[in-house]
């Protein structure tokens, strides 16, 4: 039978009529093509599905884990920070505790250096001070004698002087001597 025939036969076309050629032929095809897919198709398509569904699972386990990892990471990396600000304030303290030891030191030493300083003045102000009253005793010496021997009206020698001048000094030394007492 061709198609013209029946659509000729019944009129025109109606879609609403049962022909059980057309219906037969229709299942047929359609299980035909339903085996086809389910034998080259759809086994396939499941498996990439399927697969597809591994890698999201897989993924998201893995970023559940990469989470979880960056939260231990951060907390010890806040716990290194807590550290590092510990130690930072021990090295303020001890840097402060060390500035003072510093300054108490430089202090001690400028006083000590102070303090030698005036020793040593006091020292060579005694020194100098010795040395212009034995100045001034050689002086008197020397004065006395010139005196003595304008008014005795004879010169002494030098052995001569040298023995009295040494003997006024002795003597001079003994009254220095309690008069500083």
């Amino acid at each position: 039978m061709t198609v013209a025939p029946f659509f000729l036969a019944a009129g025109g076309f109606n879609p609403l009529a049962f022909d059980p050629a057309a219906f037969a032929l229709t299942v047929i095809t359609f299980l035909a093509l339903l085996f086809i897919l389910a034998k080259f198709a759809w086994g396939p398509i499941l498996k990439s599905i399927e697969a597809r569904e591994k890698r999201i699972d897989d993924a998201i386990s893995q970023a559940e884990k990469d989470r979880e990892t960056a939260e231990a990471v951060l907390a010890e990396y806040r716990e290194q920070v807590k550290n590092v600000e510990s130690e930072i304030a021990a090295l303020k303290e001890s840097g402060r505790h060390e500035a003072e030891t510093l300054a108490k030191d430089i202090k001690a030493r400028a006083e000590a250096d102070a303090e030698a300083r005036v020793e040593r003045a006091v020292r060579e102000i005694e020194q100098a001070q010795a040395a212009a009253v034995e100045e001034i005793r050689k002086e008197a010496v020397t004065l006395g004698m010139a005196i003595a021997g304008k008014v005795v009206g004879r010169t002494i020698d030098g052995d001569e002087q040298r023995r009295l001048a040494n003997d006024v000094l002795d003597g001079l030394g003994t009254v220095g001597s309690a008069g500083d007492n």
